[in-house]
């Protein structure tokens, strides 16, 4: 079965910094059997409640997640938090949740 739209929305994989490494390899994989089941120029909302995961690390993921299933992505949306999580300017941990949208494309 596939599917046009796929949010993968997990809780935290990376809960300290000692995490990383098997945080990162939960998300690759979680993203990667995602993009399995999307059916063609599906559509993926990828997101992360880990403070310690970067959103530029989350985007690498998901290209190294594409690029493992010979595929690219093409990204459409970044988001974060909505106000009922508030970000303190001096507290950059205050600005933990990130999601990115893309669409699954062939490799050209």
């Amino acid at each position: 079965e596939r599917f046009d739209v796929i949010v993968a929305d997990p809780p935290a994989f990376i809960k300290r910094k000692k995490d990383m490494k098997n945080g990162e390899g939960a998300y690759r994989r979680l993203n990667e059997q995602a993009m399995r089941l999307l059916s063609k120029d599906g559509i993926l909302v990828s997101a992360s409640c880990s403070m310690h995961l970067p959103e530029d690390d989350l985007q690498n993921i998901l290209l190294t997640s594409a690029r493992h299933l010979d595929r690219n992505i093409q990204l459409l949306e970044r988001g974060g938090q909505g106000p009922d999580h508030p970000v303190h300017p001096a507290i950059a941990e205050t600005r933990y949740i990130k999601s990115i949208t893309c669409r699954l494309l062939p490799n050209s």
